[in-house]
């Protein structure tokens, strides 16, 4: 446990809890927590998730962008047939990420390539506003909770106990955001 493991997981707690009620500035403690991160995955040899640190940063400045202060960013869903596509992608992207990983030291290959893979999009689909993004972290959460307690990571397992829990609370908060707006 480290000063700095525990000042990103205080910003990505603040992130977690601004962006479950769908407020902007989360995004940018999710930036900070993530530079944060990058940082300490590449200590820890886990250099799959220390580059998806480095894209929740340019994900989280366009987060922020997108869900412009002036402008109400409505939330929406996707088609299933959009989701399952996002799915054969991800597994694909997952299993070519882990082999490539295999190669190198990089500590659990599949793992990290399948939380960081399905990270991204879940993210991508959280710049936009899309509700299922919470189901896509429900999932990434929970096997990054396995991933950081493998690696000693103990700050950063909690973190993802919370983030796991708060994924479920930003899933039912949405929905209720998205029965009011249809209304």
């Amino acid at each position: 446990m480290t000063v700095l493991e525990f000042f990103a997981t205080l910003c990505g707690l603040i992130y977690l809890g601004f962006i479950s009620i769908h407020k902007r500035i989360g995004w940018l403690f999710g930036c900070v927590s993530s530079g944060i991160y990058i940082f300490l995955c590449w200590n820890q040899s886990l250099f799959i998730q220390a580059v998806l640190q480095f894209l929740y940063v340019i994900l989280g400045v366009v987060g922020f962008l997108n869900w412009n202060k002036n402008v109400q960013m409505l939330i929406h869903r996707v088609s299933l047939k959009s989701q399952v596509a996002v799915i054969i992608f991800g597994i694909i992207l997952s299993l070519f990420l882990g082999k490539l990983m295999s190669m190198t030291n990089q500590q659990l290959p599949y793992l990290d390539a399948t939380v960081s893979i399905f990270s991204i999009l879940a993210t991508l689909l959280a710049t936009r506003s899309i509700l299922e993004n919470w189901l896509y972290w429900i999932f990434c959460n929970s096997l990054a909770i396995v991933l950081f307690a493998v690696q000693g990571l103990q700050i950063t397992t909690f973190l993802y106990v919370i983030y796991l829990l708060g994924s479920f609370f930003g899933y039912h908060n949405w929905r209720k955001m998205l029965k009011i707006q249809s209304n």
